[in-house]
């Protein structure tokens, strides 16, 4: 893990422990029914969040509570995320009981599969009828990870157990693309193709309707590529570990390693090397590279149109703590500095390139976005407007995701 997340955790654990007090240390949440729906006829905008009782519940950005799903008895729920406008997918956690549950808006189970061990990322398909996801977890079989296609309790597909990494689904096929091994790259849809025996180590590739993103090793080089179905053309040079996220024509890459810095190679060579440390915006149309910050940036994300990319630099007003900037044709808008909510920070941060793709901060239509942040000592949901200098305190919560529309 990056040794300024390390430090930034640190600070804030202690942070946390001296806004906690003795009451707060031993109070048990009430264990409310498992669902209640409140009926609404807005139009707004939806937040997924969990409250501070590890409750799901789905808001409005003002606040207003539209669905909630309580606790059971002994159970926790993680990481909800959204499958489609109107129906979001979680994880039960239990003793012998871990399971992934779709659910309708309005209180309908769409299914509910159990698995052997908690699943600890999902997916979601884009454009599935069958709210179809891509889970990962531990292996209870044997060492090493499990990747699995799961759409309803009849239809559980192990996509492979070799150690896999991470997938991206395709924009519209549903085929799903996974990073297996160490080197491999496969396309999954009724079989399974590996399309690339060179992928580079640890990384998250992104499937955009432009193309499979990836990384790729050849000799002692590293290749941003994209991959059109039937074969890879490069897009830039990187050096050193490279995280990417994508949205629309948009990329955004930045890569760690010990090389000279100063900005982007001249755009005249054959193919452009991708600075150490410089986190680049590069449009995927034009070809163009523009280098955003050559600050550190734990985890940056693209509206969903690929236009505005958010970003967020470490700062110390007095105490450590983040500050978030949103980067749009080469103007950047810089926002007050927060604290996040630790257990959001340390769970997204070391791995925002594949959280990127299952949930949004950004709103639907790119004019807002929601974080968890502690606020006087307390976990809360806030929606920064990008019109506005201060944000929304809009809930108690430490996760949250954007709908992707209604």
């Amino acid at each position: 893990m990056n040794t300024r997340i390390v430090a930034l955790l640190l600070g804030l654990a202690l942070v946390t422990a001296a806004c906690t007090t003795s009451q707060d240390q031993d109070a048990s949440p009430p264990v409310p029914d498992n669902s209640t729906t409140i009926p609404t006829q807005s139009e707004s905008p939806l937040l997924l969040i969990t409250d501070v009782a590890g409750a799901v519940v789905v808001i409005q950005d003002d606040g207003t509570v539209i669905e909630t799903i309580g606790l059971l008895a002994g159970t926790r729920y993680s990481q909800p995320i959204w499958a489609s406008p109107n129906t979001i997918v979680y994880a039960q956690i239990a003793p012998d009981d871990n399971r992934l549950e779709a659910f309708r808006l309005g209180g309908d189970s769409v299914w509910t599969v159990e698995l052997a061990t908690p699943p600890f990322y999902y997916l979601a398909a884009p454009e599935s009828d069958n709210t179809t996801v891509v889970s990962l977890r531990n292996n209870a079989d044997g060492p090493g990870l499990i990747i699995e296609r799961i759409s309803g309790n009849d239809t559980l597909q192990t996509v492979a157990k070799e150690a896999p990494f991470y997938a991206s689904w395709h924009p519209s096929d549903g085929r799903l693309a996974s990073h297996v091994g160490d080197t491999r790259l496969d396309v999954t849809d009724a079989t399974t193709e590996t399309i690339d025996a060179n992928a580079s180590g640890f990384q998250a590739p992104v499937w955009l309707t432009a193309g499979l993103v990836s990384l790729r090793d050849r000799g002692d080089d590293t290749y941003l590529t994209r991959w059109d179905d039937s074969s890879f053309s490069d897009i830039a040079r990187v050096r050193g570990a490279a995280r990417f996220v994508g949205a629309g024509d948009s990329l955004a890459v930045v890569t760690g390693g010990d090389i000279e810095t100063g900005g982007i190679q001249a755009l005249a060579q054959a193919l452009p090397t991708i600075s150490s440390g410089v986190l680049t915006a590069i449009d995927l149309e034009e070809m163009s590279f523009t280098s955003v910050t050559s600050d550190p940036t734990p985890m940056f994300q693209w509206d969903r149109a690929g236009e505005r990319l958010l970003y967020v630099t470490f700062v110390n007003d007095p105490t450590p703590a983040l500050k978030w900037h949103v980067w749009e044709n080469g103007e950047v808008t810089d926002f007050e500095p927060f604290v996040p909510d630790p257990s959001w920070f340390a769970t997204v941060a070391p791995f925002f390139d594949q959280y990127a793709q299952s949930v949004s901060l950004w709103s639907p239509d790119g004019s807002a976005f929601a974080y968890p942040a502690l606020v006087d000592g307390e976990t809360r949901i806030l929606v920064q407007h990008l019109d506005e200098t201060d944000p929304l305190d809009i809930a108690a919560g430490n996760w949250v995701t954007w709908s992707p529309g209604r």
